[in-house]
């Protein structure tokens, strides 16, 4: 059955659950979520289960806060397969995760480091950073070192931690924000946004310009492949906000106005078939037989 566009909820303080008022246009309270981001210089978002839709937003997300200058990684339990071979920013999703790891950050331009090395001296690693020629010298100052491998400045978790298994320790440490369809409260998270029903690329389509995000063509990619995807090519769990967040999607994957290209726009099927997806689904468009 097709979401009806009649719900309205208020925004609860008390425990700083954020909920969206259903309106043409979504209306999210982000105050505390954009505190958290705008304060952070490192993201870590997580995708308990895998889905097309999931990793999308997930992805998107990443791009646009990498754009802003941060550092920023997506982490999800489950290997990707073909079918998800179409979105961008895959080399920043991982499977797998690690509490030990150890994390040393330079708050340096990295067009400016020529080669990372390490060696062994007598037993001790030494990690070796080589900067250009005539590049600043690296000051103490710029090094953070992060024993907690789930720890980043801001934590995203798309859905139920649930899945995660072993890793779900993670949500123990850190600034966690719980983007979620059902109304539930978690403990661990400093917020929560609940839309009721609306898939996550719905969800983050409107989310990111309300943190100051930049939506790009291959962030709005993501987000138009998982929202095609999610709604079966806009059939099912629809409402007009879905509509507008296709469009949204679809005016950002299109060409720069200074760069000649085409003059007619992109049509929302050509994005989808470019992306090696079936309309509607997760699987890859069938091979034409002979």
């Amino acid at each position: 059955m097709n979401r009806l566009n009649t719900s309205v909820f208020e925004s609860n303080s008390k425990n700083n659950n954020l909920f969206v008022s259903r309106t043409n246009m979504k209306n999210y309270n982000v105050t505390e979520i954009k505190n958290l981001v705008d304060t952070a210089k490192s993201a870590l978002i997580v995708v308990p289960t895998l889905s097309v839709d999931s990793v999308g937003a997930a992805l998107a997300l990443a791009i646009s806060l990498k754009k802003q200058g941060k550092e920023a990684r997506v982490f999800c339990p489950q290997k990707t397969d073909q079918n998800y071979s179409k979105l961008s920013g895959l080399e920043l999703l991982t499977d797998t995760y690690s509490s030990s790891d150890l994390v040393v950050t330079l708050d340096y331009p990295i067009d400016q480091i020529e080669a990372v090395s390490y060696n062994d001296d007598g037993g001790h690693l030494n990690l070796v950073v080589k900067t250009k020629s005539g590049a600043a010298k690296v000051e103490t100052k710029q090094i953070m070192i992060n024993n907690n491998g789930s720890s980043a400045d801001v934590c995203f978790m798309l859905g139920d931690e649930s899945p995660l298994g072993a890793a779900i320790s993670m949500v123990e440490k850190g600034n966690w924000i719980l983007i979620t369809p059902q109304q539930v409260s978690k403990s661990w998270a400093k917020a929560t946004l609940m839309d009721p029903d609306a898939p996550f690329s719905e969800i983050f389509t409107f989310l990111l310009p309300m943190l100051g995000l930049t939506l790009d063509l291959d962030s709005g990619k993501d987000l138009l492949i998982g929202l095609r995807v999610a709604t079966q090519s806009f059939s099912v769990n629809v409402s007009p906000e879905t509509f507008e967040a296709g469009a949204i999607c679809l005016r950002a994957t299109q060409p720069d106005d200074s760069t000649p290209q085409n003059p007619e726009p992109t049509p929302i099927e050509n994005v989808e078939k470019s992306a090696g997806l079936a309309p509607g689904t997760n699987k890859p468009n069938p091979t034409p037989m002979a």
